[in-house]
């Protein structure tokens, strides 16, 4: 009996054995394939196509520290075809980033860091401390221009990744340039005879010059030199500083606002305007608004964070929560003090600071860091009576109107956007609403800090970022699937002689269509947003027409 039992134990166990090593050879051929012929055939098409002259590459390997390895986007690739937990149920992140980064703690404990202790090498060396590990999905890195460091495609940046940076968006966030693509924006529109309305609903900046560009530095200084001629004869009653200056740097730096003394600086400077188209410092003058909205008695901005998923096609989102910012001093336009009219949290933090040893600073400690949404706004104009109580003045009057100028925004500058759907962006917009409760666009911050200044901001950024993720890795889903359905259901059953598919025959037979499924068109309905996804999709260009836009701009617009 026990010999019959062992020789049953064994014909089973040889039965299960065969099965198990005829899978495991089918994955090794599957394996073998994908990594010898089919991931080459779709990398090799993929770089190609990919516009290299629009990088100012220097391939320095040191920039993060990470060696490039010429197979790594094969590898990774192909780990991710037989593996497909590793993108559909995972997230593998790189932030570089460490102490004092909320983003890099909300990775580290919600999703998988996947390079510890990275940072950059402040001198050039042949030892490289990091391998960039296959599984990688995001790099969602402080540092841009990752692809001009790396060779794109092959040493990273591949099939299923996606990059955080989007080439050329300086359009934007540099404020020269803002300005620049607003003027010329504007003057497309109004070259093309569309409506008043069409411009009024565009105009999302105060009235700016840039002093580097000789006739709107003179136009400027006519400008100036005919207010101070109007305050002189008592023509103008002073209420504050008429503008104040910025430079391309963030974060409260490079911000002055016009006073009389500044004004003394500057006409100096310039010679009041004779050096005008010699001074080539990027500064901009813009208008100062001098009658915001207050919040008991200062003047308060708000930031929107935006999310561009893809340059290819576009595929804008915005955070339906804002950062609301209240300036540190009580607002009065003749103050000279800096807080009172600047609300940048760089410089309220450190007037904070400053204050924070008498009783009464301490005791403001949640308001100088505002929690509420723009739904506090609403209540509060409300109870002072400037809007009806029955009006839904949030969803119908103030999101559509920033809606509009952050999709004309983005329209102005995407001529220089690089497309290509590897490429992503999140950003955040500062806007000023006045007393007339008109809303503009003070500037677009790069790499905004994301602060963990009170406990319930933090809980608001945890959900801030995972909800970032979760639309970033729904359009990597839905490639994988486009692309492993196209493998099996086309690639593998292609017909072909010879040991290998040739390149020249997979551009023929599978070009055109291959390079369709590379652009993020749609989220597949298999990995739909969560409904308490807090951002709204604004811009979405695989539509037609204003559809495109989710119908907020009129067509005439466009």
């Amino acid at each position: 009996m026990i010999i019959y039992k062992l020789g049953f134990a064994s014909i089973i166990f040889c039965f299960i054995y065969t099965i198990v090593a005829q899978i495991h050879d089918y994955h090794l051929t599957i394996s073998k394939k994908l990594k010898t012929n089919y991931v080459p055939l779709m990398q090799t098409y993929m770089m190609d196509h990919t516009n290299y002259s629009k990088f100012k590459q220097s391939y320095n390997e040191t920039y993060l520290n990470m060696i490039e390895e010429p197979s790594y986007c094969i590898e990774s690739d192909t780990l991710k075809l037989i593996h497909p937990d590793i993108l559909l149920q995972d997230k593998y992140i790189m932030r570089e980033l460490d102490k004092g980064n909320l983003q890099r703690e909300i990775i580290k404990s919600r999703m998988f860091d996947s390079i510890q202790n990275i940072q950059p090498l402040q001198k050039p060396t042949t030892k490289f401390q990091h391998r960039i590990p296959p599984q990688l999905s995001y790099f969602y890195t402080f540092k841009p221009r990752l692809q001009d460091h790396y060779h794109l495609g092959q040493g990273l940046g591949c099939l299923f990744q996606k990059l955080n940076h989007i080439p050329g968006l300086y359009t934007l966030t540099s404020k020269n340039s803002l300005i620049y693509n607003y003027a010329k924006y504007i003057y497309d529109m109004k070259k093309r005879n569309v409506s008043s309305q069409c411009i009024e609903s565009a105009s999302y900046v105060p009235d700016t010059l840039r002093l580097n560009v000789k006739t709107e530095c003179q136009s400027f200084f006519k400008q100036l030199n005919k207010i101070q001629e109007e305050y002189k004869n008592n023509k103008r009653v002073y209420n504050g500083p008429d503008y104040l200056l910025k430079t391309d740097e963030h974060r409260g730096e490079g911000i002055r606002l016009l006073f009389q003394q500044q004004i003394e600086n500057i006409t100096t400077v310039y010679e009041n305007g004779e050096l005008c188209g010699n001074v080539t410092e990027k500064i901009v003058a813009q208008k100062y608004i001098n009658k915001p909205f207050l919040y008991k008695g200062h003047k308060i901005e708000f930031r929107m964070y935006i999310y561009l998923a893809s340059s290819k096609p576009l595929q804008l989102y915005m955070y339906k929560r804002a950062l609301i910012k209240r300036c540190a001093n009580e607002y009065n336009p003749l103050s000279e003090s800096i807080p009172a009219h600047i609300c940048n949290t760089a410089i309220t933090e450190k007037t904070h600071k400053n204050q924070s040893n008498s009783i009464e600073s301490q005791e403001e400690d949640e308001e100088m860091f505002i929690d509420w949404n723009l739904e506090g706004i609403e209540e509060l104009l409300k109870e002072q009576g400037r809007i009806p109580k029955n009006q839904n003045w949030l969803q119908e009057y103030l999101y559509p109107r920033i809606y509009v100028k952050i999709i004309h925004t983005i329209r102005s500058g995407q001529y220089a956007f690089y497309q290509d759907s590897r490429f992503c962006e999140f950003l955040a917009i500062d806007f000023l609403l006045d007393n007339d409760l008109d809303i503009w666009l003070l500037e677009i911050n790069y790499n905004p800090q994301i602060l963990s200044v009170t406990s319930d901001r933090i809980k608001r950024n945890y959900k801030m970022i995972e909800d970032t993720m979760e639309i970033a890795f729904a359009y990597l889903k839905s490639k994988y699937k486009r692309i492993k359905i196209f493998l099996q259901e086309e690639l593998m059953k292609y017909q072909y002689s010879g040991n290998r598919i040739r390149q020249v025959d997979f551009r023929n037979q599978f070009g055109k269509h291959f390079n369709q499924l590379l652009d993020d068109v749609q989220i597949d309905q298999e990995f739909s947003l969560s409904k308490d996804n807090l951002y709204a999709h604004i811009i979405d260009e695989s539509k037609q027409g204003n559809e495109k836009y989710f119908n907020l701009i009129d067509a005439e617009c466009i």
